[in-house]
């Protein structure tokens, strides 16, 4: 009766007189594909997860943005705030010398690089966003702003978008502004105005726009808070281009990435400070002398994607692994039964 549970291989060892082995090898055998089993399903479920809250993460998106060129230094930035729990500077797109687009809504991992290819094979604003629109399976989810040093500028708004949404360009072409979820139209028009009326850098008359959107009432999910995320990317000619539209989950780290001459990002806790206002004091406080300037401020209490997804990790591997090994003990011990 003991040979019927043996199987496959195992059989000859039994008719060659070593049943025990055979046995206590099909036990050990069983034990082990178990617990691969555990294993795996543990790394499937979790990947599912993460992918699920990575899917969540993109599509909030981001809720206004400035991209803006200038042809007297060959500079080309984005600043950008939203109420999201991640850093948002996944949003920008840069190709120094070349042009600057912001990426949002929902976020397409791959257009950061789509754009980068178009802006540098010599696509204008228009035909930079026809590319990344035709290689894209969810454009109405999308949303653009592209901008280059002698192209021009030009928008997107996907038809799936969350209202308030509208994307504009200032009329020399040179400052596209783009935003979803907004309390209004008027964020946009606040931006380009305050844009438009600053003296200064590039950076300066991006942060007072951003400010200015803040102002009129920015992200309509946030409330008086505007905005929980903010940041400021500038490139100057002979930096790097720059595009991580696919780092949503994980965020930019300008210690271990390249990052642009000017690299400003800021995650503040929900209900406190508005992320604009963050920025533009980081903004203030860096000086105006320095060659490069890179800051990273992440509140103790803000509620990041990474943080979310360690709970997530914790909480399935907590409930997986303990119920797989219940279950291989379980198994072991039938086992166990059927030889005795």
């Amino acid at each position: 009766m003991k040979k019927r549970v043996i199987t496959g291989p195992h059989a000859l060892a039994a008719r060659d007189g070593r049943s025990g082995f055979a046995v206590a090898y099909c036990c050990s055998s069983a034990l082990r594909s178990e617990m691969r089993n555990v294993v795996r399903r543990a790394i499937v479920t979790i990947g599912v997860a993460l992918a699920v809250l990575g899917i969540g993460v993109q599509s909030a998106g981001a809720t206004w943005s400035v991209a803006a060129v200038d042809p007297e230094t060959g500079e080309v930035g984005v600043a950008v705030a939203s109420c999201v729990g991640f850093e948002v500077t996944v949003v920008p797109v840069l190709v120094p010398g070349v042009g600057a687009a912001a990426s949002q809504a929902g976020i397409s991992a791959p257009s950061g690089e789509r754009f980068v290819d178009a802006l540098v094979g010599g696509a204008t604003a228009s035909e930079a966003i026809e590319v990344v629109l035709a290689a894209d399976d969810a454009p109405d989810d999308r949303q653009f702003g592209v901008v280059v040093l002698d192209g021009g500028g030009a928008g997107w708004t996907g038809a799936d978008i969350l209202d308030v949404a509208l994307d504009r360009r200032t009329a020399n072409g040179t400052v596209s502004v783009q935003g979803n979820t907004l309390v209004s139209d008027g964020v946009v028009d606040a931006v380009i105005a305050a844009f438009e009326a600053t003296e200064g850098e590039l950076a300066d008359c991006l942060v007072a726009g951003l400010v200015a959107g803040a102002d009129a009432g920015g992200d309509s999910r946030c409330g008086e808070q505007t905005a929980t995320a903010a940041a400021l990317i500038v490139a100057r000619p002979g930096d790097q281009s720059y595009a991580f539209t696919d780092a949503v989950l994980s965020g930019v780290d300008p210690v271990q990435e390249a990052v642009p001459s000017i690299f400003v990002s800021v995650l503040v806790e929900k209900g406190g400070e508005r992320a604009p206002d963050r920025l533009l004091a980081a903004w203030d406080s860096a000086g105006d002398t320095a060659s490069s300037i890179i800051i990273r401020e992440i509140d103790e209490g803000a509620d990041t994607s990474q943080r979310r997804a360690g709970k997530i990790v914790l909480i399935l591997v907590g409930m997986i692994v303990p119920a797989g090994v219940v279950g291989v003990i379980v198994k072991r011990s039938k086992i166990r039964g059927k030889r005795d």
